[in-house]
């Protein structure tokens, strides 16, 4: 190897930290500097074989001040191989399904109080089960787990636009199962 080379090698290595450290401020101050007003469409598909169990919402994750920033939750039981009927949620800085940051700021909320609550479907992952309707199991995590996911407003999605998420089982991902993301831009323009 020249001296050249060697000499070039870590110039190199710089220019890729710098261009990663660029594209992550460009994201943050996208997602910061997008507008929030209205909300977004999110339609869920299960192509799997197991029913889906989740806990999934918009809110901002960087709104630290007390009292925290409110959440949008809405918790679903989607059997094999249904679509979510498209449900609306504000549009906030960002919607997740699962992940840690909002199922503690969830818990900050008291939002395991509210009516209705599914403490089977709320985790940091999307459940999926096999066993029966009816029975104690129906939303528990029998057959596997999907990491959740964080999509970002500015990076993401943009307030009006509609979010598809799809269940696809996999045996290389943790849990046997993951989430693709889809977006289709702005279907309710203003």
């Amino acid at each position: 190897m020249s001296l050249w080379t060697k000499a070039a090698m870590p110039l190199a290595a710089l220019g890729a930290c710098l261009v990663a450290f660029v594209s992550g401020c460009a994201n943050f101050i996208a997602n910061q500097t997008e507008e929030r007003s209205g909300s977004i469409t999110v339609t869920f598909i299960n192509n799997t074989r197991y029913r889906a169990a989740f806990t999934c919402g918009s809110y901002d994750p960087l709104d630290r001040d007390l009292p925290r920033g409110p959440v949008d939750l809405q918790q679903f039981r989607l059997e094999a191989g249904n679509i979510q009927d498209a449900v609306s949620f504000d549009c906030q800085r960002s919607f997740v399904i699962g992940t840690e940051g909002f199922i503690q700021r969830a818990l900050d909320l008291q939002e395991d109080d509210q009516e209705g609550f599914d403490a089977d479907a709320f985790d940091t992952v999307v459940h999926f089960s096999s066993a029966p309707l009816g029975s104690a199991a129906e939303a528990l995590p029998t057959v596997g787990t999907a990491e959740g996911i964080e999509t970002r407003l500015g990076v993401d999605y943009a307030c009006n636009d509609e979010l598809i998420f799809t269940f696809v089982e996999d045996a290389t991902a943790p849990g046997g199962f993951r989430i693709e993301y889809h977006l289709l831009h702005h279907l309710f323009d203003t």
